[in-house]
């Protein structure tokens, strides 16, 4: 009887992980992004009829190791089962030729291949992105005439697609961030551009004089900064396709820390309160420019706007109570701009600094002083000041955080030396929200500040 038992047991048993087995086959792969502990997803990255000088493969792993959610397979645990046949057979034949059980032993999710092969004087893209446990695509680029040099472009929108489809969050591999450079210690600090890894970098402003606080607007066609190149700290709007410069705000004294709203309807900025008093008020303008109006007053300082992505707030640095503190204060848009209300959200900290609201507005960035340490470091707050998280310690200082436009990764300024809590000059990184996997974006500047991180734009072909 107890040998009967057990058989229908073990039988039950069986079915049941069948049915398990079934389920894991059959259902799309995701990641959870929105869960701080998620495990990263197994990818493997075919060749992709790539010469010498063609390092496709490469740059895919580049792109997908960078986001911050996937485990890249290295080739040489896979070398065997490549074999010639995903390099000859049709796109739609390659699924059903591969050795799925050996790709399953390797722990492989998603599987990338593909071919980009020249055809007259361009270039043909095939990639597609498949779920080895249910033989099923996923998501798939396919181009008939790229140039040369759209080829990354191409790229980086394919891998765009696969984290849209396996996170439901954008990508962010087209996006670009802006900076204020030096090249050198003696040159002036010059607005720039590059890419979200460093690459293709560009010189916006090239005048003898001083830039500050660069910021995107939300199509990221245009750039606000600050200019003291007519002896006056004024703010000026860069058009990115006539690249055009225009002032839009230079009264008498500070003009900074432009800012766009949500509809790209004003920029808030910080400027002099009454001459001589030491103070500053935040004022708003349009971005065609016109007489700007005085957004928040208040005694002592107020700087550094930062319009929520909902459009329901506006966060702000403060010293109205003394040390600087982050603010916010709620918007209506029913008649212009006004303010409702605000409020003060942090109480800590001897000095906070640079508020930067995450895409989705649920979660506010910035940098306060550790005066027990001698520090700045990044925090992480709710909108309403709670659920306080440190992201930085102990590695120089780090200010002037700035979201991705998936909110997964945070770019900011380092001063640290390697992994070493030495400060010297500034430069660019990035992390994942949670303040892990802290990484140089490699530039070749003397100095990177005050990074701003653009919208993800759309590539046509």
């Amino acid at each position: 009887m107890k040998s009967i038992l057990n058989i229908i047991i073990c039988l039950g048993m069986l079915s049941f992980h069948s049915q398990v087995f079934a389920q894991r086959v059959e259902a799309p792969i995701q990641i959870n992004i929105d869960n701080p502990g998620f495990r990263k997803m197994v990818v493997a990255v075919t060749k992709i009829n790539e010469g010498k000088n063609t390092p496709y493969r490469k740059r895919l792993q580049e792109l997908l190791e960078f986001s911050g959610f996937f485990k890249v397979l290295s080739p040489r645990a896979f070398t065997d089962l490549e074999g010639p046949n995903l390099q000859t057979l049709g796109i739609k034949d390659t699924m059903q030729s591969l050795d799925i059980e050996s790709w399953r032993g390797l722990g492989v999710e998603t599987l990338i291949y593909g071919k980009i092969f020249k055809s007259d004087r361009s270039y043909r893209v095939h990639l597609v992105a498949a779920n080895i446990y249910s033989k099923q695509k996923i998501t798939s680029l396919h181009l008939k005439k790229v140039s040369s040099q759209n080829i990354d472009s191409a790229l980086r929108k394919f891998a765009d697609q696969i984290i849209e489809k396996l996170s439901g969050k954008s990508g962010i591999f087209n996006s670009k961030i802006v900076f204020i450079g030096k090249k050198n210690k003696g040159s002036f600090k010059q607005v720039y551009t590059s890419n979200f890894d460093g690459s293709n970098l560009k010189q916006i402003t090239n005048f003898p004089a001083i830039h500050l606080s660069p910021s995107y607007s939300p199509d990221g066609r245009y750039i606000t900064y600050t200019s003291f190149k007519d002896n006056n700290p004024d703010l000026f709007v860069y058009d990115t396709k006539t690249g055009r410069h225009k002032k839009v705000s230079g009264r008498r004294g500070m003009n900074s820390g432009g800012a766009w709203s949500h509809n790209s309807k004003v920029i808030a900025f910080t400027s002099a309160g009454k001459p001589g008093s030491g103070d500053t008020d935040l004022y708003s303008v349009n971005p065609n420019g016109g007489k700007p109006s005085k957004l928040i007053a208040g005694r002592g300082l107020d700087v550094e706007p930062s319009f929520s992505p909902n459009g329901k707030w506006v966060a702000y640095v403060s010293g109205r109570y003394g040390n600087p503190h982050i603010f916010a204060a709620e918007l209506d848009w029913n008649s212009g701009l006004k303010i409702l209300k605000d409020q003060r959200l942090t109480y800590a900290g001897w000095y906070n600094a640079s508020p930067d609201w995450s895409p989705d507005s649920k979660k506010i960035a910035f940098a306060s002083y550790d005066k027990e340490i001698d520090r700045f470091d990044l925090f992480m707050m709710d909108p309403d000041g709670k659920n306080m998280e440190r992201l930085s310690l102990r590695t120089g200082d780090n200010e002037s955080p700035a979201w991705s436009p998936n909110g997964q990764l945070i770019a900011f300024q380092s001063s640290r030396v390697g992994t070493a809590n030495i400060k010297d000059q500034y430069h660019l990184y990035t992390m994942k929200r949670d303040g892990s996997e802290q990484k140089e974006i490699k530039l070749p500047l003397f100095e990177v500040t005050q990074p701003d991180w653009g919208p993800n734009l759309d590539v046509e072909f």
